[in-house]
């Protein structure tokens, strides 16, 4: 894997995955075979990150890429043959998903470190992470007010909070468990900038201080949990300034048993963003790992979906660089 030969975090991260799973080798080969430079950059920080933060919790490393192992085998792969025989994902209500997932603490706990590692190691998830620490992030002006819906691991938060010309960064959810590993992980990663977290429903959260006060909103895989991902993305349109934009990362024909609103390729999220009443000022594709974007949108394989939309209206202070 020449990609990354001159990566030490990410050659760190890789033998140890390697060594636990030594069958996942071949795939993890596939998946860093022309990976552009950039986004070996930031898949090798992001290495770094997975790697204190591993070497913080109780079960180490080790326990660590054991989740990755289970997110992989256990709960993807049976969702994955489901979506292969019906062409839908099984659940439909978020009811049966908060019974199934969210309300089983030990199953998400494991459910949340193996995405940590997938950042990493899947491709679409890895370039989809580039494009917001290289394309979004940087596009946030001086004093610019920053927010992420549901910001889960907190890695995202973690890069904004490194930006020191961002006047406020918010996160909010409607977990509280979320909103405390999201404090823990920014707290072991260092991060001494003031971070908002606060216990948030974005449908009752109209008449909240925060409304209307933000220059940039990211809601990363976040509307595949939701069975009204327009009415989400109206909701969360009202509290950006006009002239703001909403960054949206949605994966495609992704399968999950949390996953319950399909979304079948980059033209449904675009779609759905107009739905919204947001115009779409960038938009891009992010195929699977091993596969061209051809080949995955022939195929209905997982592709992730990455939007920037802006809110209609005349900007004023703080916003987005054009």
């Amino acid at each position: 894997m020449d990609a990354i030969k001159d990566s030490p975090h990410l050659n760190d991260l890789i033998a140890r995955v390697i060594a636990r799973w030594p069958d996942h080798a071949g795939y993890v080969a596939k998946s860093f075979d022309g990976r552009e430079a950039a986004v070996v950059a930031v898949s090798d920080e992001l290495a770094r990150i997975v790697l204190v933060l591993g070497a913080g919790m109780a079960e180490g490393m080790d326990g660590l890429i054991d989740d990755y192992r289970f997110l992989c085998e256990s709960i993807v792969l049976p969702e994955e043959l489901h979506f292969r025989r019906h062409g839908t994902y099984r659940l439909t209500r978020f009811a049966d998903a908060e019974r199934e997932c969210y309300a089983n603490a030990p199953f998400m706990n494991r459910y949340m470190n193996g995405l940590l590692v997938s950042n990493i190691l899947w491709s679409n998830h890895a370039h989809a992470f580039e494009a917001y620490v290289n394309g979004y992030l940087p596009k946030l002006a001086e004093g610019a007010a920053h927010l992420e819906i549901g910001p889960g691991h907190g890695l995202f938060l973690y890069f904004a909070a490194r930006q020191s010309r961002l006047g406020r960064i918010d996160g909010w959810d409607v977990s509280p468990t979320s909103i405390a590993n999201t404090r823990a992980a920014l707290a072991t990663l260092g991060v001494e900038r003031p971070v908002s977290l606060e216990l948030v429903n974005l449908f009752d959260a109209a008449g909240a201080p925060t409304a209307g006060d933000f220059d940039g909103i990211v809601m990363s895989e976040i509307l595949e949990h939701l069975e009204d991902p327009v009415a989400a993305m109206v909701a969360a349109s009202r509290h950006l300034k006009p002239g703001g934009h909403l960054w949206v990362n949605v994966p495609a024909n992704s399968p999950a048993p949390d996953h319950i609103f399909l979304v079948d390729g980059l033209d449904h999220a675009v779609e759905l963003v107009e739905r919204a009443g947001l115009e779409v000022a960038e938009k891009a594709a992010f195929p699977m790992s091993g596969v061209s974007l051809e080949k995955a949108i022939k195929r209905k394989l997982a592709v992730s979906c990455v939007v920037l939309a802006r809110k209609p209206g005349h900007p004023s202070g703080a916003r987005l660089r054009e």
